[in-house]
């Protein structure tokens, strides 16, 4: 696609990078069945969010460390997984996983999807993953701190995993899914799912082509990321058009957006932007400003 050469102007984000829609999926309680089924799970090659809850004695098992490895992202479920919380067995959890795995952890989610995380994660986190299911929409009000997200049935089948992306592809939004487990396993998963339906399910995603599938703090940045610049207003200075931004607190750095404009001379930092010939300019968020000139 070639570079736009029309008047400088009309600067959009392309929602989800892109793509159609967007969808995460994620892993709570630190289950015995994820960590049985990991190799399946990881030779899918997509990112995942697995939410670690450090009481049990599974948050030790090694396979943690190979899916920081591998490009999964840890998350804080809480160490004791109650629905009450000072944020000191949050911070615990925080602890056990930065100190173990070597990663900062950015996103967590509520145990029980207590409500008492909301204000909780404000001071600490970017994302709180909540339980009720419903759909994320670009520049919405969704509540980052009690972000939706569909858990399944008992024995869920693929077509009914299938239809949640679908809707959320047909509605260019986002949907985060929750598996709390797959039948087998020593520890009781909540509302076990059998691991082929679910692997099934995410080929399919994969097949269609123009479905974003990330960790909940990729895509969550990016939606909040776009959320931050959509609400800037330019301020102007001869021909240049210039946009300023502050991130939201325990916002992840290196972190990009997809943008467009009608034509005009991107920069940040005094570089010019390198139009991709896919059909947009990158953006860094940590750079906190952009200019468009003539």
């Amino acid at each position: 696609m070639p570079r736009p050469s029309g008047s400088p102007g009309n600067l959009v984000v392309l929602n989800w990078a892109g793509f159609q829609g967007a969808v995460s999926y994620t892993f709570d309680d630190s289950n015995s069945s994820q960590i049985q089924n990991y190799d399946q799970l990881n030779a899918l090659d997509v990112p995942f969010t697995f939410y670690l809850q450090t009481g049990k004695s599974e948050s030790n098992n090694p396979v943690w460390q190979r899916a920081v490895a591998d490009g999964h992202e840890l998350g804080n479920h809480t160490k004791s997984h109650s629905s009450n919380d000072s944020g000191a067995d949050t911070d615990a959890a925080t602890q056990f996983i930065e100190s173990k795995f070597g990663v900062k952890v950015w996103t967590m989610a509520a145990p029980n999807g207590s409500s008492v995380y909301g204000n909780i994660a404000r001071t600490r986190f970017l994302i709180n993953r909540g339980v009720a299911n419903a759909l994320i929409g670009p520049n919405d009000s969704t509540d980052p701190f009690n972000l939706p997200c569909y858990i399944p049935p008992t024995g869920a089948s693929t077509a009914m995993f299938d239809d949640q992306v679908t809707s959320a592809r047909s509605a260019n939004k986002w949907r985060t899914v929750l598996v709390h487990g797959f039948t087998g396993g020593s520890d009781g998963a909540y509302q076990p799912v059998q691991l082929r339906a679910f692997l099934d399910h995410v080929q399919h995603t994969k097949a269609l082509g123009d479905v974003w599938i990330d960790s909940v703090v990729n895509i969550g940045a990016y939606w909040r990321g776009q959320k931050t610049l959509s609400s800037v207003t330019p301020t102007t200075s001869g021909s240049d058009r210039t946009w300023r931004w502050t991130l939201p607190a325990h916002f992840p750095p290196g972190k990009y957006l997809r943008v467009k404009v009608s034509g005009g001379t991107l920069k940040q930092g005094g570089r010019t932007l390198q139009w991709n010939d896919h059909g947009y300019y990158e953006i860094a968020l940590d750079e906190g400003s952009l200019t468009l000139s003539p």
